[in-house]
């Protein structure tokens, strides 16, 4: 009878959820829409931005998942994953950061971007006018292109002459105003072409893209050892969230209000 008992106890012991486990993910304290929107430490409950809104839903879909949000600075955020103080970003693949993160891999060892969770293709965006010359003309183009932003080191043609801006709105603010000749942006996601820029009327993309990005859900070390299967899980999961749609979503509404209050300022005389 007690060897019974004791039987049933490692019956009922390995029928636990095999994922009950905590992931901490961080991300930036600034908004960088539309993956994450709002600034400071909160986490905005109304549409905190598509990458927050994917993880979101793995955590109410993968049983026994609990995943703890973190805003802090970027850099903050990588010093903390190297300490394993939190345990997973959402960042590109470079060789350095294969040092401390954990990217998906193929069974050869290769990146595998099929378990990406986005691809972002980047174009020369810009009006009608720069379109044609682009094609048509040898001429130096002015684009105004936000500090830091590294596609744009992609760009190694020499008539394009970069000018500094605090943020990729102003860019496009300042295309649309014909202070500059153009700028550079999101114009394809997972495959689709984007439509929804700011200005949307005026400008337009140049395409295809002349950059192209991976953006993976990657983990620390020391996590990914102790939670291996789990971490697999969510790569295969995430792969499957309709990502180019939701983000697509967020873009058209966010660039219709700046288009609406645009439209709607009172012009000077």
């Amino acid at each position: 009878m007690r060897q019974r008992s004791l039987i049933g106890l490692i019956f009922a012991f390995v029928s636990l959820p095999i994922y009950a486990q905590t992931l901490t993910f961080c991300y930036e304290d600034k908004e960088l829409a539309p993956s994450y929107m709002g600034v400071g430490l909160n986490v905005p409950k109304v549409r905190p931005g598509v990458s927050i809104e994917v993880l979101q839903t793995m955590s109410r879909e993968i049983d026994g998942l609990h995943i703890e949000f973190v805003r802090e600075p970027w850099q903050r955020c990588l010093h903390d994953l190297k300490r394993n103080k939190v345990n997973a970003v959402i960042a590109s693949y470079r060789q350095e950061r294969a040092e401390f993160m954990v990217f998906p891999t193929t069974e050869t060892g290769e990146l595998d971007t099929l378990l990406a969770l986005n691809q972002f293709g980047r174009c020369l965006v810009g009006d009608s006018q720069f379109m044609d010359e682009l094609k048509t003309t040898k001429r130096s183009f002015n684009l105004a292109i936000p500090r830091g932003y590294s596609s744009a080191n992609s760009l190694d043609d020499k008539r394009y002459v970069k000018v500094d801006t605090l943020s990729q709105l102003d860019a496009f603010d300042l295309v649309n105003k014909r202070v500059v000749d153009g700028t550079i942006g999101l114009c394809m996601i997972n495959g689709k072409a984007v439509k929804a820029f700011p200005y949307a009327k005026n400008l337009h993309a140049f395409y295809p893209p002349f950059d192209t990005s991976f953006g993976f859900l990657t983990y620390s070390k020391l996590f990914y050892q102790n939670n291996e299967a789990l971490a697999k899980q969510l790569w295969q999961q995430l792969a499957k969230f309709p990502f180019a749609d939701v983000y697509m979503e967020y873009l058209a509404s966010e660039h219709q209000q700046i288009d609406s209050h645009v439209t709607d300022k009172p012009s000077s005389k």
